[in-house]
């Protein structure tokens, strides 16, 4: 007959068959991290280039006879359009037509707030058109938007024509475009790209997008002054009544670079173990 073992071997195989489960289980949550890992995508920064937006548009302003206090970017998190970065026009209202003893006693103004996105952390993927968003908080000004003296640069700065997305896209890109307008206490939100990503169905002869605006895995990998794009819109602040007020012509340059994120694991003891 076989002796039964002793403590101590009982021990040793209690420890043996513990070091095998807890093995496994680390092998498991692992395969688990790295499983994670690979379905994450890689993420680029898009950056606005706030200074130079304040900068060109206050001294346009200040040209045209209006303070510097006009013009303003607000940072993420700042009211109405607080998604992102944005550009805020402080403009005076067109006086009034009414009789002196019906006028306000101060100048009423009235708030502009313009921006473009996307912005802020992305994925390494194609962005297939950039969105403006246009907020008129004045009484009596029309901000009207031409797309068509509107246009957008990548890399080289080589420009392209703005092509704003509508339901229904027309068939001949040469044709010129209508401007947008809005009016006082209205919202524009639409989708814009350049020219050069649209071609032809070649069955159907139906207009339709072929490319992104902004290739960002491509623009990725190169070195930082090609890592740039911008969208400079072309808008007119006019007054309802030709007689309260001169038009204001703007030109906002909204300029972007595409900065990589260092990749990260999924979990952090994974980043430990895969850098040994």
């Amino acid at each position: 007959l076989t002796p039964p073992p002793s403590a101590t071997t009982r021990m040793e195989i209690d420890i043996l068959i513990l070091t095998v489960y807890f093995i496994c289980i680390g092998y498991v949550v692992y395969q688990m991290a790295l499983s994670i890992e690979e379905e994450l995508e890689d993420q680029v920064v898009l950056v606005p280039d706030a200074d130079s937006l304040e900068s060109t548009v206050r001294s346009q302003m200040v040209r045209q006879g209006f303070d510097e206090t006009t013009v303003e970017v607000l940072q993420a998190g700042v009211a109405p359009l607080g998604k992102a970065v944005s550009l805020r026009l402080v403009v005076p209202e067109p006086r009034s037509l009414a009789p002196p003893e019906d006028r306000p006693e101060s100048p009423q103004v009235g708030q502009i707030v313009v921006q473009v996105l996307p912005q802020g952390p992305h994925p390494l993927q194609p962005i297939m058109g950039l969105t403006v968003q246009v907020i008129n908080q004045s009484r009596a000004l029309q901000v009207i938007i031409d797309w068509d003296r509107s246009s957008i640069t990548r890399m080289t700065n080589e420009i392209r024509r703005v092509i704003r997305q509508t339901p229904g896209m027309r068939l001949d890109l040469a044709l010129p475009q209508v401007a947008s307008v809005v009016n006082p206490n209205q919202y524009l939100s639409t989708v814009v790209n350049s020219e050069d990503c649209f071609s032809r169905n070649g069955d159907t002869q139906v207009l339709q997008q072929a490319a992104p605006v902004v290739d960002v895995p491509k623009m990725a990998n190169l070195k930082a002054p090609l890592r740039n794009y911008a969208l400079d819109l072309v808008v007119q602040l006019k007054p309802f009544s030709d007689r309260g007020g001169r038009p204001v012509m703007l030109l906002l340059p909204f300029r972007f670079a595409i900065e990589p994120l260092p990749a990260k694991a999924a979990i952090p003891l994974v980043n430990w173990i895969l850098k040994r």
